[in-house]
């Protein structure tokens, strides 16, 4: 009877176990989905990345590319870059020429920027410093990076066209880059010090592509939080140049980081870098057509753009727009051209 009744218990135990992980595993699956499904009517946003440096690594003419992507392809929101290296060549010199004029030009069209903040920018070699600041020790290059904010944020503060600010660019991403190391303490000396000075803008940070749910530190000053995400990339991983593919990654999965960034600590999400070019074994400018086409072409460049779409963060700035202009003039092959226009006018 005692052996009876201990059998009895053990399955008791293990089906009371059982239905608590059933519980368990719905509950978590069922978060990406109550986040799509309350974003399901939020209009469309998308915007683009613009890369001064980027365009003339590719050799056009930079302010050709960027008239043609606010007329031609009819870009309502970019992100735009001060760096360092450029707006301070020696210290307390400033040259500001050639973002006033980016700036201006999107004021005049009534477009709205989002403007990057600090040493770690989008584009390679991802922390533009200057050379002058590579003499300092650690806490004077700090506080001449934070005399540097303070400048470019009062310089466009009263502009019409700045709506937000992304301070730092993947800043906790070691991986990729030449950066010093981290300090979310500082970061969030940047946010605030960002915010100080802008009370009325919305504050941005942002996390690399597959991984990453920021509930603490800089983030909580922060007012936004921005995603990126690639689908098909090139790096070198164990001393070998490797493809990988992360098409097999659901959108389900950006869903739940968004819905929990969302729902602990109120932050709104979005897509801060959707991959909209190739990322292959070398340098863009150095890859055949084929080789690009091999990590993106407008097929994927459509599927990707459906694939943020489904994620309910109804708001992406694609990646690559130098990228689409200088297939357009270098190739004469207009087929992404179209195809980014035919994008961005469906989404509006």
């Amino acid at each position: 009877m005692k052996k009876r009744w201990s059998i009895h218990l053990f399955y008791k135990q293990h089906i009371q176990a059982l239905f608590v992980l059933f519980v368990l595993a719905i509950t978590i699956l069922s978060v990406p989905f109550s986040y799509q499904l309350k974003h399901r009517n939020d209009s469309v946003q998308l915007g683009a990345s613009f890369s001064t440096k980027y365009a003339q690594e590719l050799g056009i003419d930079w302010r050709r590319a960027y008239l043609s992507l606010l007329d031609e392809v009819g870009v309502k929101r970019l992100r735009l870059m001060s760096y360092w290296d450029l707006g301070e060549p020696a210290n307390n010199q400033y040259v500001f020429d050639d973002l006033d004029w980016q700036i201006d030009q999107a004021s005049r069209r009534g477009v709205d920027v989002t403007l990057a903040l600090g040493q770690r920018q989008p584009r390679w070699p991802e922390c533009h410093v200057p050379a002058w600041v590579s003499e300092l020790d650690e806490e004077a290059a700090r506080s001449e990076l934070l005399h540097y904010i303070n400048e470019v944020v009062r310089r466009y503060r009263d502009q019409p066209s700045i709506v937000s600010y992304q301070v730092e660019n993947e800043a906790a991403n070691s991986l990729f880059g030449h950066c010093p190391d981290y300090d979310p303490d500082f970061l969030t000396s940047e946010i605030e010090l960002v915010k100080s000075l802008d009370p009325s803008a919305t504050v941005i940070t942002n996390v690399s592509n597959q991984s990453g749910t920021p509930l603490k530190g800089p983030v909580k000053s922060a007012d936004a939080v921005g995603f990126s995400i690639y689908k098909r990339a090139h790096f070198e991983a164990f001393g070998k140049q490797n493809g990988w593919s992360f098409w097999y990654v659901p959108s389900q999965w950006h869903s739940a980081r968004a819905a929990i960034v969302e729902g602990f600590i109120g932050k709104d999400t979005f897509i801060h870098e959707l991959q909209a070019e190739p990322w292959g074994p070398e340098a863009t400018v150095n890859l055949s057509i084929e080789e690009q086409n091999k990590t993106m072409d407008p097929e994927q460049l459509r599927s990707i753009v459906e694939f943020a779409k489904q994620t309910g963060m109804k708001e992406a700035y694609l990646w690559g727009a130098e990228w689409w202009y200088w297939r357009l003039t270098e190739f004469n092959d207009d087929i992404l051209w179209e195809t980014v226009k035919d994008i961005y006018s469906e989404s509006e």
